[in-house]
């Protein structure tokens, strides 16, 4: 019944802004997190709606560099604790904010090759200090996967004595890539940048180390679209997105 409502809603309101011509540009800026969701269903919506998506996608140290620098977006994508820090600044609605996916932590190996046991920090050590290569996303752009690394890595006691294992993933996308080709040892990203490699296993932090990050969508402030932004927000956490999460081995939030 939901996806009826949906549609319907979404369509009602193309066939209005088309016959006034009121169709409108939406400026959305998204961390990594949803960029394959957004990429596959970008037509999908616009031929519904009759508005047009414009869209950017960077690691959430970037998207703070560009709101908290004055550039403004019709629809902001980030994990809660940037887009708390948002309303708090005034460049997110408040309010406006839904769940989008829910993002869990680990290691990714090759399927065909052993698998290191991590239940516990010292296993997770131990695992670490053997590798001779670690992918990552550099914590320098503010991508979630690399800054908790560090943190996790930090509480080990072991930063310095892996500063020359760990590699930042220079292509970007998805790191268990290179590890099933023999690149690299291991891989440290999101679940479902692991799982949906074919030939990698996804080996998640033990539970002192595990985060769960939520990502919040939510409209921008200086917005002159709002009505248009808040269909969108409707459409991408409704069921026309839904199976494109789950596609992406993405958990719905």
């Amino acid at each position: 019944m939901r996806g009826l409502t949906v549609a319907a809603m979404i369509g009602a309101m193309a066939a209005s802004h088309i016959a006034t011509g009121h169709a409108a540009e939406i400026r959305v800026i998204s961390a990594n997190g949803m960029r394959e969701v957004i990429q596959e269903t970008k037509a999908k919506f616009e031929a519904m709606s009759g508005h047009r998506l414009t869209i950017t996608v960077v690691e959430t140290g970037e998207i703070q560099r560009r709101v908290l620098g004055g550039e403004n977006y019709d629809v902001i994508m980030v994990p809660k604790a940037a887009a708390d820090d948002f309303e708090q600044r005034g460049k997110m609605v408040p309010g406006s904010g839904v769940q989008l996916i829910r993002v869990n932590f680990g290691l990714a190996v090759a399927a065909d090759g052993p698998r290191p046991d991590v239940n516990t920090p010292e296993d997770m050590k131990r695992v670490f200090l053997a590798a001779k290569t670690v992918l990552i996303t550099d914590p320098k752009t503010g991508g979630i996967s690399g800054v908790h690394l560090m943190e996790v890595l930090d509480k080990l006691g072991i930063t310095e004595q892996m500063k020359d294992k760990l590699v930042p993933n220079p292509g970007g996308g998805f790191h268990a890539r290179r590890v099933v080709s023999g690149e690299a040892d291991l891989a440290v990203q999101a679940e479902h940048e692991i799982r949906c490699v074919r030939g990698a296993t996804f080996i998640p932090f033990p539970p002192v180390f595990q985060r769960t990050i939520v990502f919040i969508g939510g409209l921008g402030t200086a917005t002159q679209v709002a009505d248009a932004a808040k269909s969108y927000l409707s459409f991408i956490t409704g069921p026309e997105a839904l199976t494109t999460i789950r596609a992406h081995c993405l958990t719905p939030g």
